[in-house]
């Protein structure tokens, strides 16, 4: 899978990339514009901001760089949905909660937000037959395993 980085669309006019998200994101339905952010250098952590007013803002991270081995299979339905690309051509966000103690921060890999770069169309999909946990912790799993 290509990372965010690599797999992101490219910025539209006024530098901004707009994704669409007819279905909106859980807890989000209403939402169905959003704009992609990149908040930091390394092109780890990224934002999502509602297009028309100023909330919801979540942060996401490319779950790729924050967890070895991630693998999702994403549900033939979800690929319909979002205008049946190959596998490889999509951009997988994981919604993270950044903590003062990194230790504590989370990031949801079991319903990454799962984007169709061609179409600029978004989903958030729910990896129902995978282990991957809401509350997967980078952090300290890193330090677990260093």
């Amino acid at each position: 899978m290509p990372a965010v980085s690599s797999a992101a669309p490219a910025p539209q006019s006024g530098g901004k990339i707009i994704l669409k998200f007819p279905e909106g994101i859980y807890g989000f339905e209403d939402v169905r514009e959003f704009i992609l952010l990149q908040e930091d250098e390394s092109r780890v952590i990224w934002s999502l901001q509602a297009a028309e007013k100023p909330c919801p803002s979540l942060i996401v991270v490319d779950p790729f760089l924050v967890a070895p081995g991630y693998s999702p299979k994403v549900p033939a339905g979800d690929l319909r949905a979002l205008g049946e690309p190959a596998v490889s051509e999509l951009c997988f966000l994981a919604v993270a909660v950044l903590r003062r103690d990194l230790a504590e921060t989370v990031v949801n890999l079991k319903s990454p937000i799962v984007i169709n770069p061609r179409t600029r169309t978004g989903r958030q999909v729910i990896l129902e037959d995978s282990d991957y946990p809401v509350r997967y912790r980078p952090f300290r799993d890193a330090r677990q395993r260093g």
